[in-house]
């Protein structure tokens, strides 16, 4: 595979120059009088607020967005508007939970291909406001009622109409194709995998005890932003983190979703639908050092790819892991830092069996032997999904930031960032930092 050319025409690296993302907050939460556009001004707002330019260096704004509300279909424009930017170029796209990255590839190419460069790649999502619909038989029904020549023949298609019809429908968050969910997936994957309830508990279990030691040592102040959400009478400060998530006894509460003898999955070891946005600031290298700004990092490489949705759906992570790794002409064992988005505990288990798997390295990656072990403690050593929550747009979002920042601290090396997502979709980034 060749090596991935993410340079402009005059030699420039993609530099992030800075990113920041609201507090992950629990559904019905201090965010549910904001609506994900909302959510997604405050930070790109926010963001500009940081870093010392005019904005009018900023030429394009990419947002992704996966629960979206009809009456808002381009949330990327309405922030640029909201923010007085009315002249910036401005879209919205939807990639499931890698939609994130996405909008940052996005952003990548235009500063690339010298149309731009700098500008701003952001996720935001509410499942507080996930809008509600009724099924197109309900619609049909109504449209033959009004279309009726007569009270009688009006009234009498009325009387068709059963309290089930009238019933709205929330949000489907399963996959379109298989109409199957996160669970069901995550249930498949265990169970191919012989995955105990045990195993997916504890992972979890350490994914919450991680989060909550990041945030008491203070690590995650800087990149997460006060919020002052409607009504604007309180701030928010930090995530919804469940404390007694980080001891074993939270999860025998739990029952199984699927609800299955031999289920393992629930949503204890699953992460929560959440209220949250991110964004980061990207830009062509020479202009950072022009305007006299200090980046996160850099983007080495990056892979987007699709794969199978009938089986082992959640494997886009390895395989978008793979192609990065070979186009940064890198290593795992070279990375300092692994950030994987965790969409369940089943998921990640399976992930990390893949990487070590010759069999599915020789298979499925193209590859003469396998990714390699992941070290425990490179892996997702803040936290990962299953403690912050997963706001769709905005996770991988997070873990972008969230790595870039350890690597600064660090003071330079590499990280591998991944995100699986329904669709069978997976991406990958190599970062570096200096």
């Amino acid at each position: 595979m060749a090596t991935q050319n993410l340079f402009n025409a005059q030699g420039e690296r993609i530099a992030i120059v800075s990113g920041l993302r609201t507090p992950f907050v629990q559904r019905d939460g201090a965010f549910k009088s904001s609506y994900a556009t909302d959510l997604g001004t405050m930070v790109t707002n926010e963001l500009l607020s940081h870093v010392e330019i005019e904005r009018h260096h900023i030429e394009q704004l990419v947002f992704g967005q996966v629960i979206q509300q009809p009456d808002i279909p381009n949330p990327a424009r309405e922030i640029a508007l909201a923010l007085n930017m009315p002249y910036l170029q401005s879209y919205t796209l939807s990639s499931s939970c890698l939609s994130g990255l996405q909008a940052v590839a996005n952003i990548a190419g235009s500063i690339i291909s010298g149309t731009i460069s700098a500008g701003i790649a952001g996720g935001t999502d509410s499942i507080s406001n996930a809008p509600f619909s009724i099924s197109p038989r309900v619609v049909h029904k109504l449209k033959a009622i009004f279309k009726a020549s007569t009270i009688e023949k009006k009234f009498a298609l009325f009387r068709e109409f059963s309290w089930r019809d009238l019933k709205p429908h929330g949000v489907n968050l399963k996959d379109y194709m298989t109409q199957m969910s996160v669970a069901e997936i995550s249930e498949q994957m265990a169970q191919e995998y012989h995955l105990s309830r045990a195993e997916q508990d504890e992972f979890a279990r350490y994914s919450h005890e991680k989060a909550v030691n990041a945030w008491k040592i203070g690590v995650l102040k800087g990149e997460v932003m006060p919020s002052f959400p409607l009504p604007y009478t309180d701030a928010v400060i930090s995530d919804t983190i469940i404390p007694s998530a980080n001891k074993m006894k939270y999860y025998d509460k739990f029952s199984t979703i699927l609800g299955k003898s031999y289920a393992t999955v629930t949503e204890a070891n699953m992460p929560r639908p959440v209220d949250g946005a991110a964004a980061v600031m990207l830009m062509r290298e020479n202009q950072v050092k022009e305007l006299g700004l200090k980046p996160l990092g850099y983007i080495r490489s990056y892979s987007i790819i699709g794969n199978d949705i009938w089986h082992n759906m959640f494997m886009g992570a390895t395989v978008a892991s793979s192609q990065a790794l070979d186009r940064a002409r890198v290593s795992l064992k070279d990375m300092d830092y692994i950030d994987i988005h965790e969409t369940s505990a089943s998921q990640m288990l399976v992930n990390l069996r893949l990487f070590e798997s010759n069999e599915f390295a020789k298979n499925q990656l193209n590859r003469t032997a396998c990714l390699g072990e992941i070290d425990q403690d490179k892996l997702n050593h803040l936290g990962g999904s299953i403690a912050f929550g997963n706001p769709r747009a905005a996770t991988s979002l997070r873990i972008l930031i969230q790595s870039l920042n350890a690597l600064k601290r660090k003071g330079g090396g590499m990280s591998l960032i991944a995100s699986s997502g329904l669709g069978g979709l997976g991406a990958a980034m190599v970062l570096e930092s200096e």
